[in-house]
């Protein structure tokens, strides 16, 4: 509710945009609170061109080699949004990031349990707004109309409402 997964979006975008100047493939993968191997490994057939009918059918095993022997000749950069557990990515076929391939990966997690179990070389804390930044975001998503031109009770819920959501203006 911080802001994590439209701040990953931002840098996703961002990285499409640069990509021949940067990386070889940026992929994204949405990883849920039931984990499955199978899910992301699906995500990142289709976007490096793995994902048909036969591939689909293989084993994880088999699905995670064919990843490994596409990503280990690119520079890559893997976005994994909502992580709730650790990601054996090599299980997954994710070759790890080193000095010679100079790939990424990048993950938002609410834990920073997961921030130390994935090895992250680097973390950084989403907090969130304070209450004025807050309030201001909340009437530009409401809209100017909708607060003071509609119903007189309106303005005074949509108050109510702000402070329930303190510095998470977009629950």
């Amino acid at each position: 509710g911080v802001g994590k997964t439209t701040l990953l979006k931002q840098i996703y975008n961002k990285l499409l945009l640069d990509l021949q100047n940067t990386f070889g493939v940026v992929i994204w993968v949405s990883v849920s609170k039931d984990l499955r191997l199978e899910k992301i490994q699906e995500q990142i057939g289709i976007k490096i061109g793995l994902f048909d009918k036969a591939w689909k059918k293989k084993s994880l095993k088999d699905k995670a080699s064919d990843i490994f022997k596409i990503l280990k000749e690119k520079k890559f950069a893997l976005l994994m949004d909502g992580l709730w557990e650790r990601v054996d990515l090599t299980k997954v076929g994710v070759p790890l990031p080193d000095s010679k391939n100079l790939s990424k990966i990048v993950f938002t997690t609410r834990s920073l349990e997961i921030c130390g179990l994935m090895e992250a070389d680097m973390q950084f804390k989403v907090k969130c707004l304070a209450a004025e930044e807050a309030w201001k975001l909340f009437q530009t998503l409401i809209g100017y109309e909708t607060l003071h031109e509609g119903h007189p009770e309106v303005l005074g819920l949509v108050m109510d409402i702000s402070k329930e959501c303190y510095g998470l203006p977009l629950a």
